[in-house]
């Protein structure tokens, strides 16, 4: 008979397993793992009633796994009268629990009686939809609509855990404390309702204290690590989950670190003082100085979004800020070097004041401002809008006048010949481009050929054969206006997992890893006399496991590796995970020195992969190389 271990892992649905009270220990048919919580495993089932079934979901602490005999005991105490008490609890927003009970392990059915052990478990109703990591690795917040999202979001969360921690949940008063809130225990549905959901290891009452330290890293309040969950605990750990929602990124794990990440951030750092200060107290390493209201919290969180993240996104695009609009002044223009294009006067621009100088007397060194940018403040106007001419009624000092006075006579002789030499320009230039069309004209009728009696033109600047055809300025070309904006071609941009659309393959060695690399390395390997350039290398000892993820976003269809030992390993073995979205793992085999493994992993439709190789104090050097995805 196989291990319960073992059993746990396999692809459920094809083993027809089952769990349930020691009444009806078939009752629920698990159909795949979609977690963990602590030491307890969460599993997709389904149970039939009336004919059909319904999907629920179970949370099973199997006393043959993970923890011994006498601490199973303590927990199942515990575990039973939190699970009775949370049955009380009804609110949108919060996952309904629909019973508990310690019976037989997870068996195939009509073979509970043929094992040994218990099992704890606690039966949830199922939420559709994606968890909080799925369901953010699907926005950018590049748009104000997907930024009221996230606000949305996070306020449903503060009502929901403001309403446990008041009392109002149970009959009793009593206060309802998660003790593990994180991303992987939030689900999002298709109508944007946000669920609490894994209350398996929640703590009632204020100050409670056991001796199991469960938590999600980042997302664990200090006093965590001493076995206390309060509800200021769940307070820093909402507090985490904002900055992840609002950042894409991982929470730092110390108080200290994740308020200085927060405030960091554009939409945060523009705040004075005080409101940052006001902000990051959630994050107060003594859970008395954390806010006590998080809807309260809120209001201060959503005022900077939404009034700082077009302003900082502007400045950033500018690079400086805006600059009032000046008033005309009557500066003269330059001489231009060549005929300068024909633009018509602003409405608002009175036209008698521009009045040019004369050409023996030196221009004035004011230089005119340019024109105001679409932030800049707008000008005071005594008419209405869309009735005419805006004019500025608040004109600024204007300049100190030239000590020779300027002699109209002078002014108008200096008009005149600069109308006529721009005539002349204009016309010099006229004749040149019929010129140059001409000769154009016959090089493309006689045929004439690049080669060793003329130029070759390169590929970069021929141009289309077509005669209606017109060249695309680049930028920098002396045929771009300064002022051009040259679109991007497609391949230019590439997407957050840094592939281009378009491209049909990629190295995963050098993609954006969620977390980190974690223990992995990155580097050459040689396994079984072969070199390999680019791979995972995991040499890990009786240190932990080393766990490195990447989010897909369904854009790919097959990962291809090939696992084994490094020739220079002083061990000679190592067990190599590939899972998606939580799921078994589609890989996981042992390697062994000398005998890698190639393998094709189909990952089609997979929003996150996810990389384990487990530690051991007999475990090699492990390598997966050549790690590579393809579309």
């Amino acid at each position: 008979m196989p291990s319960q271990t073992a059993l746990r892992w396999a692809t459920l649905t094809s083993q027809n397993l089952h769990i349930g009270p020691d009444s009806a220990a078939d009752r629920y048919r698990l159909l795949r793992s979609i977690g963990r919580g602590g030491e307890a495993v969460l599993y997709l089932a389904e149970i039939e009633l009336a004919g059909g079934s319904e999907p629920v979901v179970v949370k099973v602490l199997d006393s043959k796994t993970t923890i011994t005999p006498d601490i199973f005991d303590r927990i199942s105490q515990k575990w039973n009268e939190q699970a009775e008490l949370l049955r009380f609890v009804h609110r949108p927003g919060v996952v309904g629990v629909r019973e508990h009970f310690e019976g037989p392990p997870i068996h195939r059915p009509g073979e509970s009686s043929t094992l040994t052990g218990r099992a704890l478990v606690l039966v949830m109703n199922h939420v559709d939809g994606l968890d909080l990591r799925d369901w953010r690795a699907e926005r950018t917040l590049a748009t104000a609509a997907e930024r009221r999202e996230v606000m949305r979001t996070l306020e449903q969360l503060a009502d929901v855990l403001d309403w446990l921690h008041s009392g109002k949940a149970t009959p009793s008063g009593r206060q309802v404390v998660h003790g593990d809130l994180s991303p992987g225990n939030v689900m999002v549905d298709a109508h944007g309702q946000a669920t609490l959901v894994d209350f398996g290891l929640s703590k009632l009452t204020a100050d409670h204290q056991t001796a199991e330290v469960w938590f999600t890293p980042g997302y664990a309040a200090p006093e965590v690590f001493d076995g206390k969950r309060t509800p200021g605990t769940d307070r820093y750990a909402f507090g985490a989950i904002a900055y992840f929602l609002l950042s894409g990124q991982s929470p730092p794990a110390t108080p200290e670190q994740l308020a200085h990440a927060l405030t960091a951030l554009p939409q945060i750092a523009v705040l004075d003082a005080e409101q940052r200060a006001r902000i990051a107290s959630i994050y107060a390493a003594d859970p008395g100085e954390r806010p006590v209201n998080l809807a309260g919290w809120m209001k201060d969180v959503r005022h900077a979004v939404v009034s700082t993240t077009t302003s900082t996104s502007q400045r950033a695009v500018q690079g400086t800020p805006p600059r009032p609009a000046a008033p005309p002044q009557p500066v003269a223009p330059p001489q231009p070097a060549s005929p300068p294009p024909v633009v018509a006067a602003p409405a608002h621009t009175p036209i008698a004041h521009a009045v040019p100088a004369a050409p023996q007397e030196p221009a004035p060194e004011t230089v005119p401002d340019p024109a105001p940018t679409a932030a800049a403040e707008p000008v005071p106007s005594a008419v209405p809008a869309g009735y005419g001419p805006t004019y500025n009624l608040n004109p600024a000092p204007a300049p100190a006048p030239a000590p020779e006075p300027v002699r109209p006579k002078k002014r108008r002789t200096g008009l005149v010949l600069g109308s006529v030499a721009t005539v002349l320009v204009l016309a010099a230039l006229a004749v040149a481009g019929v010129q140059l069309l001409g000769d154009k004209d016959k090089d493309r009728e006689t045929g004439q050929a690049s080669g060793a009696d003329g130029p070759v033109a390169s590929a970069s600047s021929r141009q289309p054969s077509s005669p209606d055809a017109t060249p695309t300025p680049t930028a920098g070309s002396p045929s771009a206006p300064a002022d051009t904006l040259v679109e991007p071609t497609a391949t230019a941009s590439k997407p957050a997992n840094g592939t281009a659309p378009g491209v049909n393959a990629a190295d995963l060695t050098v993609m954006n890893p969620v977390n980190g690399l974690g223990e992995f390395a990155v580097g050459a390997a040689k396994i079984n006399t072969k070199q390999y350039g680019a791979a995972f290398i995991a040499d890990l000892g009786c240190n932990g496991d080393a766990i490195a993820e990447f989010d897909l976003n369904r854009e790919w269809k097959f990962l291809d590796f090939t696992a084994g030992i490094d020739d220079g390993s002083t061990n000679e073995k190592g067990r190599v995970s590939i899972s998606l979205d939580g799921q078994p793992a589609a890989f996981s085999e042992l390697v062994a020195l000398g005998k890698p493994i190639t393998k094709r992993v189909e990952v089609n439709g997979a929003l996150r992969l996810r990389i384990k190789v487990d530690a051991g104090c007999d475990m090699g050097k492990v390598v997966i190389a050549a790690p590579q995805l393809t579309r």
